[in-house]
């Protein structure tokens, strides 16, 4: 039985392992292909990696910043008997951490952007729409997983 339950937990592990890889893979070609339609120059590309780098930087700490935030309204509901004022501020905190993911991404988009000349903008208008709804659909899985009960 053991011997079972050891499998099983393996296959969910590789799984989910596998599900993350495809996901980075996928965003890499999407930005492959997105640089490749913008036909960027050597110039442009270099500093438009600079930039994702160092937006990078700042996104993991940002996210780790939600995160502590999340541990801290897991911590006030365990420690039971909070008041409202208590658990308001965790939930601003955590509103506010959110908030600041969301402008660091639109902040990155605009660095982006302004490295693109008039022709490259308007190839990037074309496909950056959907920009919008994926950020929509992270925002209602944030929300989703954000349990407030």
């Amino acid at each position: 039985m053991s011997i079972i339950i050891a499998i099983l937990s393996v296959l969910l592990v590789s799984q989910d392992l596998f599900a993350q890889e495809m996901k980075v893979h996928k965003r890499d070609r999407d930005q492959s292909q997105i640089h490749q339609k913008l036909n960027l120059t050597e110039e442009q590309q270099e500093k438009a990696d600079v930039l994702r780098l160092t937006h990078q930087k700042e996104m993991i700490d940002l996210k780790a910043n939600l995160e502590k935030k999340k541990l801290e309204m897991a911590e006030l509901k365990n420690k039971g008997n909070f008041t409202r004022d208590e658990f308001l501020s965790t939930i601003n905190e955590i509103i506010s951490a959110r908030n600041q993911i969301a402008l660091s991404q639109a902040n990155h988009q605009m660095d982006v952007y302004q490295l693109l000349d008039e022709n490259q903008k308007k190839e990037w208008n074309k496909f950056s729409g959907n920009f919008g709804e994926r950020r929509e659909k992270r925002i209602m899985k944030m929300m989703k997983d954000f349990d407030v009960d």
